[in-house]
């Protein structure tokens, strides 16, 4: 009989990036310090679908019953969503950066863009009509399909030129800077921002 998989972190997931591929980058915080790893598991997985609002209670369920049935599908699920998030890290770093994107981290967004479209359907509700994913309880990588969505909606939107990553010395946070002078360099002012302001401070007065 398979192990229960564990429950979904009790810290909730900061959901503050603008965007949800950004936010799914997020949830390894900085990437110097393993300790800041959000997705050690695929509950874990499951838990930030979920927080993220795109995962439903029934989805949730069937999907954590299908990688509790097969262990090793899971394993090799949550490795193709690391590296998912490690390539959308990259192609957004270099976005914010100013830098040219690698064309291995574009293309497997465009391999797994591909598989994950052929899932999005048109359905009609109460009148009105939807996009929808198909087949979701039956493929262990169904969370990954919104985020590549996402991923591929910013990258072709003049949104991309919002893009930015934290500049604490400590944080590769990435965030849509949505001041008015696109000028924000923290992802938050209470934690990086506050750091580099001490730190300034301390330089000053060594000097």
């Amino acid at each position: 009989m398979a192990e229960p998989l564990p429950s979904p972190p009790v810290e909730p997931f900061e959901l503050s990036g603008g965007e949800l591929c950004l936010d799914f980058a997020n949830t390894w915080g900085d990437r110097g310090r393993p300790a800041t790893e959000r997705l050690a598991t695929y509950d874990d997985l499951l838990a930030f679908a979920h927080a993220a609002g795109y995962l439903s209670d029934p989805h949730l369920e069937a999907l954590r019953g299908r990688a509790m049935a097969h262990p090793p599908r899971a394993a090799a699920a949550l490795r193709r969503a690391l590296d998912l998030r490690e390539a959308l890290y990259r192609l957004f770093s270099s976005q914010a950066r100013g830098r040219a994107a690698a064309a291995a981290d574009l293309n497997q967004l465009n391999d797994r863009l591909g598989a994950a479209l052929a899932h999005l359907r048109v359905e009609s509700r109460e009148g009105a009509f939807d996009w929808v994913w198909s087949g979701v309880p039956e493929h262990l990588d169904a969370p990954l399909w919104p985020i590549l969505r996402s991923a591929a909606d910013l990258l072709t939107s003049p949104r991309r030129n919002w893009v930015r990553e934290c500049d604490g010395a400590q944080c590769t946070w990435l965030f849509l800077d949505l001041s008015r002078a696109h000028s924000r360099r923290w992802c938050s002012m209470a934690s990086c921002g506050n750091r580099a302001k001490a730190r300034r401070h301390h330089q000053r007065k060594s000097a």
